[in-house]
């Protein structure tokens, strides 16, 4: 983090860390198992029977009920369309109530979605009768295709949130927000002025204030208004019920989002740091070096993935993303004036950490320190203006007693390959034996054992060790590019991919003719007299 400020600070405007998508989860903990139901419905509620009907009448009355709340309150009420985005949808409705400045639920959405539910058994259970399973059936939990509501609304204090419930039993349901929103409440109270665009904040008259306002977002801020809109929006349950059945509501994260945003200056050419930090995050963010960020050893079991990717999303937005487990972190700019560090986590069991509401703060302190390193990672690889002095190291023999090394010429095919499969090799922790490199290379590249034999390899392979590129894994005949060689390699492929190969694909595939007469093309015309011009240099500097 530090080195990253160091390196772009005169350029930087506003700098801060904050919560950025949350999804909750809210569960009827008396209501999770088919025994529960049962209980509650027999023993509370005084039912004969758990049967079919039973179970649809307390589905009828929530449906109804919510109809009669969006009709008294004129709330739009219609089924989700496929391929419409909900958000856009309800846009127009939002900036009306901002406008007003009004709370309250201003849209909701019908749909029907996967979810768990109870039925009660198609056939007798052991030592049950056939005239007892007819009168009272045995409940069992399997999922079904129900309907959900989408609840669209502004709150005071956390601003605009959805709140999802399923019409079954259990009553499902789930809870989305965002840091930004609530943050810019904060700063609404405080009387502080912003510029927020696109769920950042691109300008603030008192920085301090807005990392305050951040660091303010707790597990009890969050479950304090969930209860009032699960009370408000939810199922109806009577003081009989909360007594005889837990049917308070207990909150687990199911997806967090945790963000760090470097506002620059506008016209900085944000876009050239975002790609350069791509190119080299892709060739230089191996596998160990992910495991690192994420502060764990390549030893722990891995359950999900191990990789980097660059990736296109809507409106032709690129993102970088590194994956672990169940969590990734990911970079992006926009409109050439931010770029944002992100970390998103699906399990936060990943982290050892519980997924209880009231743990979100140390979620917030460890997610923050993963972000750093990754920060702290993009960093390194941007500051890099020694590596062409490495090139001109390595391109000498090295001496070590008897012992003379050749050096690595920039030109030579066969060290290229080598090093680009070494480079690509990010996800094998453990390093490469040589006959796995030789088939690695011999198949990538189509080569046949006359064209690059396995004493050739050996001989490539003690050339870097010589210079320090590659080293050895303890204790086995294993390969793996070294910090001093991820750099020279990056460098090596770069230069060949993205310098000499465009200038060997060029149009002008002749050198030009001194007696030639130039063409009416004024590009054409310089490029002869550049070409002279070179000519004359290389002459003067053999003549000194």
């Amino acid at each position: 983090m530090e080195l990253f400020t160091k390196l772009f600070g005169s350029w930087l405007v506003l700098v801060y860390h904050c919560f950025d998508r949350i999804v909750l989860s809210g569960y009827l903990m008396g209501l999770q198992r088919p025994g529960q139901v049962a209980y509650w419905l027999r023993e509370v509620l005084g039912v004969p029977g758990v049967t079919k009907e039973i179970l649809a009448r307390r589905t009828s009355e929530y449906q109804r009920w919510v109809e009669a709340y969006a009709r008294n309150r004129k709330i739009p009420m219609v089924w989700a369309e496929k391929g419409v985005r909900k958000e856009d949808q309800v846009a127009p409705h939002l900036r009306r109530m901002e406008r007003a400045d009004r709370y309250g639920v201003y849209y909701i959405f019908q749909a029907l979605e996967q979810g768990w539910t109870y039925r009660p058994s198609r056939k007798p259970w052991a030592g049950q009768s056939e005239e007892q399973w007819k009168v009272d059936p045995v409940l069992h939990k399997h999922r079904a295709r129900y309907r959900y509501y989408y609840f669209y609304l502004r709150d005071e204090v956390l601003g605009p949130m959805v709140v999802r419930i399923g019409t079954f039993i259990p009553f499902e349901a789930s809870y989305y927000l965002n840091g930004h929103s609530y943050m810019e409440q904060e700063l609404r109270k405080g009387g502080v002025s912003f510029r927020k665009d696109d769920n950042a904040f691109l300008a603030v008259a008192d920085p301090a204030a807005l990392q305050r306002a951040a660091d303010q977002l707790s597990g009890d801020v969050i479950q304090k208004r969930l209860n009032y809109w699960t009370v408000v929006l939810g199922p109806k349950f009577t003081k009989e019920d909360r007594r005889a059945a837990k049917l308070e509501r207990s909150y687990f994260v199911h997806q967090v989002e945790y963000c760090r945003n470097f506002v620059f200056q506008r016209n900085h050419p944000i876009r050239k740091i975002f790609e350069r930090s791509c190119d080299f995050g892709l060739w230089r963010l191996t596998g160990d070096r992910i495991w690192r960020i994420f502060g764990k050893g390549h030893r722990d079991r891995l359950n999900g993935k191990l990789q980097t990717i660059m990736e296109a999303v809507e409106h032709g937005q690129h993102v970088f993303r590194a994956y672990w487990r169940h969590a990734w972190v990911k970079q992006y700019e926009k409109y050439r004036t931010f770029l944002r560090n992100e970390i998103t986590s699906n399990n936060l069991k990943d982290f050892k950490l519980k997924k209880g509401l009231a743990h979100l703060g140390e979620a917030r302190t460890k997610l923050l320190v993963i972000l750093d390193r990754f920060t702290a990672q993009q960093a390194e690889n941007l500051n890099h203006h020694d590596d062409f002095a490495l090139l001109r190291r390595i391109a000498l023999p090295v001496q070590d007693g008897a012992k003379r090394t050749p050096g690595i010429r920039i030109q030579d095919p066969r060290m290229i390959r080598l090093l680009e499969v070494l480079l690509h090799a990010g996800t094998t922790l453990g390093g490469w034996s040589t006959r796995e490199i030789h088939q690695e290379i011999r198949s990538r590249f189509a080569l046949t054992e006359a064209q690059y034999g396995l004493a050739s390899l050996r001989y490539d392979l003690r050339k870097l060790k010589g210079h320090g590129l590659v080293e050895r894994e303890a204790g086995r005949y294993a390969y793996r590019l070294s910090a001093k060689g991820q750099r020279a390699a990056i460098l090596l492929l770069l230069f060949n991919q993205r310098l000499c190969g465009p200038l060997a694909g060029s149009h002008f595939q002749r050198r030009p003719d001194q007696n030639h007469a130039p063409k009416a093309s004024k590009l054409e015309a310089a490029y002869y007299k550049a070409d002279r011009v070179i000519d004359e240099i290389v002459e003067l500097l053999h003549a000194a």
